[in-house]
């Protein structure tokens, strides 16, 4: 069995066509038994087109998505509507899903003969934060970026806060995301397991120079403060515990990174970015991903 993966489509207007050119050449190409995408796919109001497409790009085999945190954004009007990413995900993409015949996998898992696919969205922790973060003397604290900016008057802003509904801190969704992959583990009992997130879980699939890396007293890139947003660390504690875990895919930072060795399983981040998909193969039979051209 061979199951393409891919993550952050992002089907914008400007570039959507060229993108599902790409999807339909590798699926025509390689001629998986199943699509899996790590999330990114649209705005949550264009959930029903979207799915839609992917159905179009694989009209016949099974198709598993999680979310992304650009799936959970939303007009202004639409946010005060929402609450919570729960129910973003019952208004418009579990519905959207099941009219396309869709995984989901932030509710459900995807079985395919000896694997499961289990998965969901992930948010961030902020556990890959650089310590002891300062610009220009200033250190960026907590509540800096709970708020998604610093105090300060900076150019540093994570979008997300202003897009996504935020009821609940940061952390407790973190957390929440976490617990909801647990049972969906217990859910797939002993069977291998492939673990589809958009966040990343471990810091070696960030595609980006580890903290340790930073030369003392250096003065700190603008990005910097953004690494605090991309991933989820207590989610790679909760799959390191994972017995039957062969695989973990997953995007969001738009930075390959691997196929690497996680122990016992192997992980990759797919690494697409506006405009510019990339995918991998991977063969339940050997264990292993191929990057595709």
């Amino acid at each position: 069995m061979k199951i393409l993966f891919t993550a952050d489509l992002h089907l914008l207007r400007a570039t959507q066509e060229r993108t599902l050119l790409k999807v339909r050449e590798w699926i025509t190409r390689h001629r998986p038994d199943a699509f899996v995408v790590a999330g990114d796919l649209a705005s949550a109001q264009q959930a029903g087109d979207t799915l839609q497409s992917l159905r179009g790009c694989f009209s016949e085999g099974p198709i598993a998505v999680c979310l992304g945190n650009h799936d959970f954004w939303m007009l202004d009007h639409s946010r005060k509507e929402v609450a919570s990413l729960s129910g973003v995900i019952d208004r418009y993409w579990a519905p959207a899903a099941k009219s396309f015949d869709i995984v989901l996998l932030d509710v459900e898992n995807l079985h395919l003969q000896d694997v499961a696919i289990v998965g969901g969205y992930g948010h961030y922790d902020l556990g890959f934060a650089f310590p002891g973060l300062a610009y220009d003397g200033i250190p960026i604290t907590e509540d800096d970026y709970l708020r998604g900016t610093p105090s300060a008057s900076s150019v540093l802003r994570w979008r997300d806060f202003q897009f996504m509904p935020t009821e609940q801190r940061l952390q407790e969704i973190a957390r929440q995301q976490v617990e909801r992959v647990r049972q969906l583990l217990l859910a797939a009992g002993n069977t291998r397991t492939i673990v589809v997130l958009h966040t990343p879980p471990f810091e070696e699939l960030l595609g980006v120079p580890p903290s340790s890396n930073r030369p003392p007293n250096a003065t700190p890139s603008v990005y910097a403060f953004f690494r605090a947003y991309l991933g989820n660390r207590s989610m790679g504690h909760l799959l390191k515990a994972s017995n039957n875990l062969v695989a973990v895919a997953c995007g969001h930072t738009h930075r390959t990174a691997g196929p690497i060795n996680l122990g016992s399983a192997i992980g990759i981040n797919i690494g697409s970015d506006y405009g510019a998909p990339k995918a991998a193969l991977f063969s339940c039979d050997s264990n292993r991903f191929e990057r595709l051209d």
